[in-house]
């Protein structure tokens, strides 16, 4: 079957704590991720007494949020992706996330409406009695596929800190989908989302839960665009979606770019009516997605977005303020040091991203702050220690006194890939191969040395000398057999996911991972000897393929299409493939050191 991906909302919880004074002043710094995962916060749904849980979420009576005795407003920003980046994804369909960051608490997508991430489409292609997108909401097959996921979701035993799912105070609470669109369904999303939130809170009564949608109104001049809106027959009707018991809050999106309108009278009205609108159900209600395009040559400005913010964060500081029903909000999206917005956005801070020197960010971290000095206690509460258990340090595994080596998980015997989490230690010009317990620093062919410290230049170093080609864009006629990309070369990545070969199709251990240049290509191959004969590079997608047994005879290589119509770069012809023999003869050779 195809991977199954998710979408996630982050949050950095803000209270009266020391943790988080610290993060409303510093709000969404890699210091302030890295202090907020080591503090365990759970979530429970039961109605409030005057005992509370220690660390867990609950809903008052007057409708707030609480963690143990206090309340608490959530605040923090959507990922993509986060689990599959934190497993070692080598590749992101979405923005790629910062490097070795480690993250604070998640609203979990069970599944996701559109076709990036396969979801609901992936349902229907399941099912032998499903053909279209919205037969996915009342295709018997396709809700036994989804029960199915979601149990295998919320009933997984993390295997580095032992815990279930269901049990695990790192998730805050789950979305039953992301975004759920069904063209002229009538009810039929309402019909789901209570059969499904009841089978949801059936195997997990500990966590909150909320529908995930946008929040469209089925009539009404509410919608974008008014009365003249196509948001009518996308399926979705705000209030009766959100009326199960087993839905503990309510929650919606803000898109005005998306909805083709971005008045300020409709970016205005969209949050002010569903804070009225949910007064009625009685549950608290967080904006669970906003965000505003910023877009080179276009009148969408970073001054716009700054005034966009400011409506959002101002309302909800009012309706804080004034005991309404909008508790909090997450904005798409926070790019930190070393991250790359999606392809499709352009790459760089794509459409959406947001990074701490923008002006955008002084208003997010100013929000936080002052939504911080808001919290206050529960009166008559009385705090129960939680029995949430903590996974061991395992430093007595630890490789040269490092953290983040050695072993980890609940009995210190799940191997750490430090190669994986770059917590080796290797020097420039060496590669890092895992090993149980450890890993090894070997230096490139080329390069000699003890792979930890240096890798020095020897008199073997690699030339370009060393390959002939019969012409840049030249093909043996048969290229022979792909072989296996060694671990350690220029270009490799581990792929603990296999999230690579599903998106590319590759077969497995074929090919660079990593962006490599023509040299490191030639590396890889001494790296494969005896197996290989010869490489195929091209130099624009700086890719790598090793092979071995091609023929002599040479064949023109057709061009590779390059761009991205996502964002109006025109599909265009780049650098073809390029054959280049290897000379007979000794390999080059590095040398390793083993550390472990």
């Amino acid at each position: 079957m195809a991977l199954l991906l998710t979408v996630v909302t982050v949050w950095l919880v803000h209270q009266q704590c020391g943790l988080c004074q610290q993060a409303a002043s510093s709000l969404l710094t890699a210091n302030t991720l890295s202090a907020a995962a080591s503090a365990p916060l759970a979530v429970v749904n039961t109605s409030r007494s005057n005992t509370a849980p220690e660390y867990f979420v609950t809903i008052t009576e007057d409708g707030n949020f609480a963690v143990g005795c206090q309340t608490f407003y959530p605040m923090g920003w959507n990922q993509w992706e986060w689990l599959e980046s934190g497993a070692g994804a080598p590749v992101l369909v979405a923005a790629s996330l910062p490097p070795n960051k480690t993250g604070p608490w998640v609203i979990l997508s069970l599944t996701n409406n559109w076709n990036s991430t396969g979801s609901v489409d992936q349902f229907v292609s399941w099912s032998p009695t499903a053909q279209v997108h919205e037969d996915f909401f009342n295709d018997p097959t396709c809700m036994q596929l989804y029960q199915q996921c979601a149990s295998a979701i919320i009933n997984r035993v993390n295997y580095i800190n032992g815990r279930r799912y269901g049990d695990d105070p790192t998730i805050m609470a789950w979305d039953l989908i992301n975004e759920p669109r069904c063209y002229k369904c009538g009810n039929r999303v309402q019909e789901w989302v209570d059969i499904m939130a009841a089978y949801v809170k059936s195997l997990d009564s500990k966590h909150l839960l909320t529908v995930g949608e946008e929040g469209f109104y089925p009539s009404g001049d509410s919608d974008p665009s008014g009365n003249q809106t196509w948001a009518y027959n996308e399926g979705q009707d705000f209030l009766a979606d959100h009326m199960s018991s087993d839905i503990d809050f309510a929650a919606f999106h803000h898109w005005p770019d998306n909805w083709l309108d971005n008045s300020t009278s409709f970016e205005t009205s969209w949050v002010a009516k569903h804070v009225a609108d949910v007064a009625t159900l009685g549950k608290p209600l967080i904006l669970e997605e906003f965000g505003k395009w910023v877009k080179n040559g276009t009148a969408a400005d970073e001054a716009q977005r700054d005034a966009f913010y400011t409506l959002v964060y101002d309302a909800l500081q009012m309706s804080v303020s004034n005991g309404s029903a909008l508790k909090g909000a997450a904005f798409w999206a926070w790019y930190d040091e070393g991250q790359v917005g999606p392809e499709g956005e352009g790459g760089g801070d794509g459409l959406y991203g947001i990074r701490d020197t923008s002006s955008t960010f002084d208003i997010v971290r100013s929000n936080a702050k002052t939504i911080a000095g808001m919290a206050q206690a529960v009166p008559n509460c009385v705090l129960s220690p939680a029995e949430v258990p903590e996974a061991p340090e395992c430093s007595q595994t630890w490789v040269a006194d490092q953290p983040g080596t050695g072993f980890e998980g609940p009995k210190c015997n799940v191997d750490i890939n430090e190669c994986l989490r770059q917590t080796m230690q290797c020097a420039p010009n060496a590669g890092c191969i895992n090993t149980e317990g450890g890993y090894n620093c070997t230096c490139w062919p080329g390069y000699t040395g003890d792979g930890e410290v240096s890798c020095t230049p020897s008199s073997q170093l690699l030339m370009n000398s060393d390959y002939t080609t019969d012409g840049v864009g030249t093909l043996s006629c048969e290229q022979g057999q792909d072989i296996v990309y060694p671990e350690g070369a220029p270009g490799f990545v581990y792929d603990p996911t296999g999230y690579l070969l599903t998106l590319s199709g590759r077969q497995d251990g074929g090919g660079s991972a990593a962006a490599v240049d023509l040299t490191g290509c030639q590396q890889a191959c001494e790296m494969a000897q005896p197996e290989c004969d010869a490489i195929v590079y091209n130099s624009v997608l700086q890719a790598c393929f090793l092979k071995s047994g091609p023929s002599g005879e040479s064949c023109q290589a057709a061009s590779t299409a390059c761009g991205s119509e996502q964002i109006d770069q025109p599909q265009a012809a780049c650098a073809a493939w390029t054959m280049y023999y290897r000379r007979m003869g000794p390999a080059s050779t590095g040398s390793a050191a083993t550390a472990g």
